[in-house]
């Protein structure tokens, strides 16, 4: 597992050309099976913090079956998430996602979109939000 985390992170890291290399930092208690939050992509909007998440699962998941054809629909190992997260309230709401055949963010898109509305902001009461608003507040606070 560790050897795969590491090339893994290798290959995103050579894969991105954007304007900094991200900073991955492994959060714990996450729902996946390893979750990383990118410090070097964390940007104030507004009173809040843009934040970028990396979800990889060891196996294939999927978001449900067609109740028609009975087919996995969207399988996926691995996903990027955008969140605002609102510091002040310990409050976390789920921006942007794509959704990737392959870890660490590899292979083909499965899906991708957006929150088209307002943002809904919820209480950041599951371990893996609570890990995202402490590690991107600090990261915050300690870029100031």
């Amino acid at each position: 597992m560790i050897k795969h985390t590491v090339i893994g992170i290798a290959a995103l890291l050579g894969s991105v050309s954007a304007h900094a290399a991200p900073q991955w930092v492994e959060l714990p208690n996450s729902v996946a099976d390893v979750t990383f939050l990118d410090r070097s992509a964390i940007r104030a909007q507004g009173e809040f913090l843009d934040v970028n998440v990396l979800r990889n699962f060891d196996e294939t998941i999927a978001l449900g079956s067609d109740p028609v054809s009975g087919a996995a629909m969207y399988s996926h190992r691995s996903a990027t998430l955008s969140y605002l997260v609102d510091c002040d309230n310990r409050k976390v709401a789920l921006t942007g996602w794509k959704l990737f055949e392959g870890s660490f963010g590899n292979g083909n898109v499965v899906w991708a979109d957006k929150n088209w509305g307002k943002p809904a902001f919820v209480n950041a009461s599951l371990e893996e939000s609570r890990e995202i608003v402490t590690s991107a507040c600090a990261t915050s606070l300690a870029a100031r």
